[in-house]
Order: structure tokens, then sequence, then C-alpha cells
């Protein structure tokens, strides 16, 4: 029989189980494997490569691996620029503006200024590179310097929040092959955010437990987990909005991505690493996008437990999700689960070298 199921934590969010009894035997008919070879692969026009001056971004920070360690390198070091590990830039062409345009309107023709900053962060200086074929080491610096950054822009004037995305495919809004991450601060508190955290706050007043937490004891060796580690565990959730989309959550309650220890984050590197990985051998180089879902940090009663959300993107939507907001999900979240999970943990064993 077909389902309807509700988000985990936003109430009006519906998604459609079909009764489709065939569904799994034909998963691969249902895949559209969208391999990258639409997207702009000529590194001399890459704005993110080494070499790049006419169409580079602004360069704000470059950083090196030295014996082993992370390091932030100055305008005095242009040598070592050259070879550096990791970059980060102000978009050129940023969705967002660094001044107000001072231009307000109420109903029905809202509006106010769009104020933040735009920051792109590039992990390798490598072209031809999927994030999904990042190292654990890569990973982990990557991690780093979006805490990093994270922390920065949170002590700005003007920001309420700080969104960490990334894309790949054109699908997904992006037509550079060149591996890099999105950060994009906002004045306001986005709308699934908001929803998400009022969840929370409700929760956390009314019963004094966290929503998140609750939900991970109960999917802790359940049918939609693909596996876990000693500080995260990645699941498909009972309501996914898109096809084999899948979470990575810390197990123990944390709000502030900003505060995650050094080791936590090489448990996180590992841990999407091998989802990535996992989910490429599943899907093929699909589209997908991911994002994480952060705490407003100077808005003390918007926190939420912190997690990432990957979205495959393997099929298009209809107007049943454009128009009316109901996501069918096929195959089912638990057939999704168990066929990334196979993948992923073979993936987890062979970078731990077990396999």
């Amino acid at each position: 029989m077909s389902e309807l199921r509700k988000d985990y934590y936003v109430p009006d969010k519906y998604v459609l189980i079909p009764n489709n009894i065939d569904q799994f035997d034909k998963f691969p008919e249902m895949v559209h494997k969208k391999q990258q070879s639409d997207i702009v692969s000529d590194s001399i026009n890459c704005p993110y490569c080494p070499h790049s001056s006419k169409e580079c971004d602004n360069l704000v920070l470059s950083f090196v691996v030295k014996e082993g360690i992370l390091q932030r390198l100055y305008d005095t070091t242009e040598d070592e620029n050259e070879n550096w590990t990791i970059r980060v830039f102000e978009c050129k062409h940023p969705i967002v503006s660094s001044t107000s345009s001072h231009k307000y309107s109420d109903r029905p023709f809202y509006r106010e200024p769009a104020c933040g900053y735009d920051l792109i962060v590039v992990p390798t200086p490598k072209h031809d590179v999927a994030l999904s074929e990042l190292s654990v080491d890569e990973w982990t610096n990557l991690l780093l310097v979006l805490q990093d950054r994270v922390r920065w822009l949170y002590s700005q004037r003007g920001v309420t929040y700080v969104a960490i995305y990334a894309s790949r495919g054109l699908d997904n809004g992006t037509s550079i092959r060149h591996p890099h991450f999105h950060i994009t601060t906002f004045s306001a508190i986005p709308p699934i955010i908001e929803k998400e955290a009022k969840t929370f706050h409700q929760s956390m007043n009314e019963s004094g437990s966290c929503p998140a937490c609750d939900m991970i004891e109960n999917e802790t060796n359940g049918p939609r987990q693909l596996f876990s580690t000693s500080g995260f565990i990645t699941l498909v959730p009972w309501a996914p909005t898109y096809n084999y989309e899948f979470w990575i959550c810390p197990r123990k309650h944390s709000t502030f991505f900003s505060k995650v220890t050094q080791k936590e984050i090489k448990d996180l590197a590992l841990v999407v690493c091998s989802s990535l990985r996992g989910m490429d051998k599943t899907l093929g180089q699909a589209d997908f996008s991911i994002a994480f879902h952060i705490s407003p940090e100077k808005k003390n009663s918007r926190q939420l437990h912190w997690h990432l959300e990957i979205y495959p993107l393997v099929t298009s939507w209809s107007g049943l999700e454009r128009g009316f907001g109901i996501f069918v999900n096929m195959p089912t979240p638990e057939d999704s689960a168990r066929l990334l999970g196979d993948a992923t943990r073979k993936e987890l064993a062979r970078l731990i070298g077990v396999l």
C-alpha cells in the first residue's frame, strides 16, 4: 500500500512512497547517470586552477600542508602560493551584495536588500577531480577551512546565517568542473532552517529532548542506516525529498559546527569520503548537491543539531513536486538505504584498510 510520510522536523512537508512492487527491480532504468562530460573541463579557462589570472575570482586566503599540518599562507609567501593546497576566493559574480541598495517595499511586492558575503572554497589545485574523489586528508583540510570561515563570518556584522553548500553537475547549477564549495551569508535565517529550528526549540522546551538525538537513537541499526562510526551516523531519512537522499549526523548532541573538534573533523572526513564514493558506485557520477544544516550562532533560540544532507539528482521532478510540494520517492527509503549502505560500507572498509 502506498504511504504518505512526514518529515522529522518540517511538519508541512509530505513525501509519497508509491506502492510500486517492481520499482526495486527497475532501479537501473530509473537512475539517470549524468556523467560530467558536458561540464567545462578546460583547465586553461578555469577560474580556480593554479595558473588562472584573467578569470580568477578575488583571492582571500591560501593554505598549504607543511609537515602534515595545514598552514595559512600570506602575501609575503608568493612562491609558496603557487603550491597551494586550498584556496578561498571572493566570488566574482556574487548572488548577494556587499553593500545595501536600501530598496525596500511591502506586500504584494515585498523586497529587501540581499546583503552578505559570497565565498568560494577550492579544496584542491587539481582540475579534473570530483568531490567524491578527494582523499580523506583532503576532506579533513577542506572541513577545517570551512569551519575557519564559519567562525570568521559569524563574527562579522550583519551576518545572521552562514550557508555552506556544493554541487556537481549542470542540473545542480554549476558549469565549472573544478571541485569547489560555496559559503553564502544572509541577514535572515533561511526558511527550511527556520522551520527545523522552530521544531527543535519547541521540543527542547516541552520535553527537554533534542528531536535529532531521538531520531538518531531510533534510526541506529535500523533499515535506513547506511553505516556509523564512533562520531557519526549516515542514514536515508524517513521522508526524503530526493531519491537516494542521505544525511550525515553527529551521534552525540552538537549544535555548532564551529565548535567541532579536530578529532571529530577527521572522523567526519572519513564518513563523507566513504559516503560519496559509495554513492558514485551505486548511482554513477550523477549530479548531486551537499548542504550543511548548521545553527545560526547569533540566535540562541534557533539552535539545531547540525548535520549534512546530500541530494543525488537521479530523476526529474514532476508537476506534483513543483506545483504541490508533495515529493515522490522511488525506490523506498529502505531500499535506497540497502543499496547505498552496501556500497558505502565497502568504501569505508577500503579507506580504513580492511579490504
